[in-house]
């Protein structure tokens, strides 16, 4: 999953009139709650259903961690689980289907998914609640706003991981790691270039038989972050957002999304993959592993080289297994790999924006809409941040710093790395604000010789964020129209083009397969995808604009 730019900010005021829409539209659901009083969250009971609509993602066990068991005793809230079984589309077709939908849903911003919802009535507008509660409409910019709105004028989302124009501190939570004991085992050589990483998994493979030499995670948009960060490799300050299902090459100087074909770096980039593929120096089972699999291995410390989407969380916890049973093993994160004769300068390959990851939708089965935008808006505060990052209060810390960081208590100070690993922090994770970020690096910096190894490798790849894309958001192209259906055709042509080029057996027949794909998204209708997406693009900016 593409994991947007995190960063800290200042609270900004923000008017009712940059929340859109008219102060009637939530009373107008059915419910009668933005009258009257609410009771403060914690008060009293809350239960909801939380659906996630992702293939990957799945239960956590809600009230087994310490976080959410906390939550249960002391915040009286309890939430109802719901997998996507792998198979989130058919999942939420079926809900569809039968009128049974969740009280809440996480999903992409502008997706299908989310329109069909919200033309169709299905969504609970949010203008009200934003107005009425304190955190989360001082912490979006009011041009952020603006870009969440739907055609209505109103707002049906909560934003997550969204960032600030106003922010310090940014995080990104995917880059290069190296496993720290095999990379001494073999005298610490450099690691540059792309030629510097292929003769070290060569001679990881040589003499570490059961360690996977390059591990790219799970496929994910078509290709994995491995191919996204090659590709990035070529300088040029090329980046990752572009390369998906359907990769567009956007040119800055026109305005206008452009084949990727144009970018001699596309074709480059597979043809490393590729070799690194047939010369058994990645993992195998890049399409079709799960993240748990790719956890048990870090967790095992098999792995000698990562190109990981969200590396800082996998990475955190491996790092604090490992390091419970040798204090000199773990993972490494390092600057960004490129091609050999490239300024090391233009490779960038993150981006930050605003408009964050995805959104958090309450549809209109909930009983409780205010009540459930009020835990959000809570757990979207400093409160409820701290907890996220590192626990609940009475655990691993009693008091507070200045900035909102905790202050270790004696536990914390002692604790074992595997017993906290078993604590399973912040894995309950329902909402990410820019909170969560100053306070992680407050906490960084009150012992930067026991910093917290997740939060301080996403400051670290977050250097290497340059380019703002909030332009290129709400890009979604209506499956049921001409270009939409052109548009899945597309993928799937794609999609199996990706898996041919990264296993083919040569050069040439990559060529070929490259060849084959470039003729048959053109014929299939690739031009007019690029020129409907160039619309959406130029209608951004134009939106944006002070």
């Amino acid at each position: 999953m593409h994991f947007t730019v995190i960063s800290v900010m200042t609270a900004l005021g923000l008017t009712l009139s940059a929340c859109g829409g008219d102060s009637s539209a939530t009373k107008s659901i059915g419910n009668d709650q933005s009258s009257a009083e609410t009771a403060v969250f914690g008060e009293q009971p809350l239960e909801f259903s939380f659906y996630s609509n992702y293939d990957f993602a799945s239960p956590i066990g809600y009230g087994n961690d310490v976080s959410t068991k906390w939550l249960k005793e002391n915040k009286k809230l309890n939430l109802v689980e719901i997998g996507s079984n792998g198979n989130a589309s058919q999942k939420f077709g079926t809900m569809i289907a039968s009128n049974d939908l969740p009280d809440v849903i996480m999903l992409d911003r502008g997706s299908t998914d989310y329109t069909t919802m919200q033309k169709n009535g299905m969504l609970v507008p949010l203008d009200d609640y934003y107005a009425k509660y304190p955190v989360l409409q001082k912490l979006i910019d009011p041009e952020t706003f603006n870009m969440l709105k739907a055609e209505d004028g109103h707002i049906y989302v909560i934003p997550n991981w969204f960032d600030s124009a106003q922010n310090q501190y940014k995080n990104i939570n995917t880059g290069w790691t190296v496993n720290r004991e095999i990379y001494a085992g073999l005298g610490k050589p450099e690691l540059k270039t792309f030629d510097d990483l292929y003769s070290y998994l060569k001679q990881v493979k040589e003499k570490f038989s059961n360690v996977v030499p390059l591990e790219p995670g799970i496929a994910m948009n078509g290709v994995n972050m491995l191919y996204k960060l090659i590709y990035a490799g070529n300088g040029g300050n090329r980046t990752i957002w572009n390369i998906g299902d359907v990769p567009t090459l956007p040119n800055t100087e026109t305005h206008t999304l452009e084949p990727i074909f144009n970018d001699p770096a596309y074709l480059e980039a597979f043809k490393y993959m590729s070799k690194l593929t047939r010369e058994g120096l990645v993992s195998p089972d890049m399409f079709t592993q799960k993240q748990e699999q790719v956890q048990e291995k870090l967790n095992s410390g098999r792995i000698a080289v990562t190109a990981i989407s969200n590396i800082t969380g996998l990475g955190n916890t491996a790092n604090d297994i490992l390091r419970a049973k040798d204090p000199d093993a773990g993972y490494d994160y390092m600057p960004f790999l490129y091609k050999t004769g490239v300024d090391p300068t233009t490779v960038n390959p993150h981006t930050y924006g605003t408009l964050g990851w995805n959104v958090i939708v309450i549809t209109k089965k909930a009983k409780q809409p205010e009540q459930i935008f009020q835990f959000y808006d809570w757990w979207a505060s400093e409160e409820g941040q701290r907890i996220n990052a590192f626990g609940p209060p009475g655990l691993l810390y009693d008091k507070v710093d200045e900035n909102g960081a905790p202050i270790d208590n004696e536990k914390a100070k002692t604790i074992a790395p595997e017993e906290k690993a078993n604590l399973k922090i912040g894995l309950f994770n329902p909402l990410g604000s820019p909170l969560y970020y100053k306070i992680a690096h407050f906490k960084n910096a009150q012992d930067p010789d026991h910093q917290n190894w997740g939060m301080a490798a996403s400051e670290y790849f977050a250097k290497f964020a340059k380019l703002n894309t909030d332009q290129f958001n709400n890009m979604k192209i209506d499956p049921k129209s001409d270009t939409g259906i052109k548009e899945q055709q597309i993928k799937q042509i794609w999609h199996e083009a990706n898996a041919k080029m990264i296993f083919a057996q040569s050069d040439e027949e990559l060529e070929a397969v490259y060849k084959k794909l470039q003729a048959d998204v053109m014929k299939a209708g690739y031009e007019d995808i690029l020129a409907e997406k160039t619309k959406f693009w130029q209608s951004n900016l134009a939106q944006m604009k002070p």
